[in-house]
């Protein structure tokens, strides 16, 4: 519309005179365009229904990539606002008097919804570059932790049972450091609003990892695994969902008593996916549920690890637009359920790639 044209022609002049901008005009405009249309809609819907500014948000990741100061994005951002109200006092645009206070709300929400897309951006693309930081210094360790376990293993042969015991409290333990650097690694993958790679998940073929991987674990303390699952698909990311239902299930047979049960249900409701995970571990303080997701909380004083695990399931779960919840059964154990969306919805908009 000529209107838009208007505003496109006065900001570039402006963008470049007051702040400096040195792009081509292509670039300089970028999706500003996509936001005026933003407005335009915003006009035309009624009072308190905003649209999703999806010109504002891609405009916001665009001068993020090209490296545009985050204090410039929100100068521009709120130079459409002044070029708008210019034309409007001259008379070049006209605008309803009722509707031009819902005009400078929307125009508020676009520029906070562009300056929170640069930010969403730029830290995850901190987290990435840290991740890959911490993914390389990991594999370095984790390699003298292998060769340590193996030497372990090889001294142990043949051991008298008195020396035995502390063999294995050494292999236990260099066990607890490669667990806990991998827990870390995923930590710090999932705490900067991570990519989520969603493909079809066949909920019976995850399981079956599941349950495989944790199988001498279970031996080790007796401790029986029962499986209630629907022959189900979801869309996921298979790396993420695998992490949760590992970390749930490693966590019920640690904490159930020995030759208990352990119990993995999965089935659909509606649109969604429920994973219960029900243990034997006698059930926990009333106070405890609403702490257990946050990092370093211990069920009991006895009870060893730093606590990541279920902080991981937490991060998980949400970066599928999930839940996850626990339901505590006194004297008995407790059941954790997952609750994720059958179809992943990319509410960024940045695609799964």
């Amino acid at each position: 519309s000529a209107n838009k044209e208007q505003v496109i022609e006065r900001w570039k002049a402006a963008a470049k005179d007051r702040l400096g901008l040195k792009l081509e005009t292509s670039e300089l405009i970028n999706d500003l365009p996509l936001f005026l249309d933003d407005l335009a809609e915003a006009l035309r819907s009624a009072a308190g229904q905003w649209p999703e500014m999806s010109g504002a948000r891609k405009h916001g990741r665009n001068r993020m990539r090209r490296g545009i100061d985050i204090g410039a994005l929100s100068e521009e951002m709120t130079l459409v606002g002044e070029i708008v109200l210019e034309l409007i006092d001259e008379g070049e645009m006209s605008v309803p008097a009722e509707e031009v206070r819902q005009l400078f709300q929307v125009m508020g929400r676009g520029v906070a919804t562009s300056v929170r897309a640069y930010a969403a951006l730029r830290d995850r693309e901190i987290v990435e570059q840290a991740t890959q930081h911490y993914s390389f210094i990991a594999h370095e360790i984790r390699g003298p932790l292998h060769v340590a376990r193996l030497t372990v293993a090889m001294l142990s042969i043949e051991q008298e049972p008195r020396r035995q015991k502390y063999f294995e409290r050494l292999d236990k333990a260099i066990a607890q450091a490669a667990q806990l650097i991998d827990d870390s690694i995923v930590h710090a993958h999932l705490s900067g609003n991570p990519r989520v790679s969603a493909q079809p998940v066949a909920i019976l073929e995850l399981v079956d990892i599941v349950c495989a991987e944790i199988e001498d674990q279970a031996q080790a303390k007796n401790i029986a695994i029962a499986r209630d699952v629907e022959a189900l698909q979801i869309e996921a990311d298979q790396r993420l969902l695998l992490s949760a239902v590992r970390n749930l299930m490693s966590n019920a047979v640690k904490f159930s008593s020995e030759g208990g049960r352990v119990t993995l249900r999965a089935r659909a409701l509606e649109d969604r996916v429920l994973f219960e995970v029900e243990d034997a571990c006698g059930g926990m303080p009333d106070d405890l549920p609403s702490k257990l997701f946050q990092p370093f909380v211990q069920e009991n004083a006895d009870r060893s690890g730093f606590g990541l695990g279920l902080l991981i399931v937490k991060q998980a779960v949400e970066a599928h637009h999930g839940s996850v919840r626990v339901v505590n059964r006194p004297n008995e154990g407790c059941t954790f359920v997952l609750d994720l969306p059958i179809r992943y919805v990319d509410l960024d908009g940045e695609g799964n790639s």
